[in-house]
């Protein structure tokens, strides 16, 4: 797996990625991938200790599913959003617990 980024490192708080994975015989690209943006939020809270970060993140126009993510690092705590088309759902239930 590979995610990569472009930061624009200016005012505009623009990041471009894409995140590659292996499925098979082939190397995928997942068009929006919240977790790998959480990921990028911890590379800010180490390379940029106690500072507060913003930014848009554009995923998934080379494969045809432009996608946008927000990332948020504040005071340490990493945040991501963004609008998702859902493919899947489901529950987990774990025994014992109520």
């Amino acid at each position: 797996m590979a995610y990569v980024f472009a930061d624009a490192g200016d005012a505009t708080g623009t990041v471009v990625s894409r995140f590659f994975f292996p499925s098979g015989a082939a190397v995928l690209e997942d068009p929006a991938t919240g977790s790998a943006c959480a990921n990028l939020g911890g590379w800010f809270c180490a390379l940029r200790p106690g500072e507060d970060v913003r930014r848009t993140v554009s995923q998934g126009d080379e494969v045809g599913r432009p996608s946008t993510l927000f990332l948020a690092v504040e005071a340490g705590a990493v945040r991501v959003g963004g609008n998702v088309i859902a493919l899947a759902r489901g529950t987990v239930e774990i025994p014992g617990r109520a």
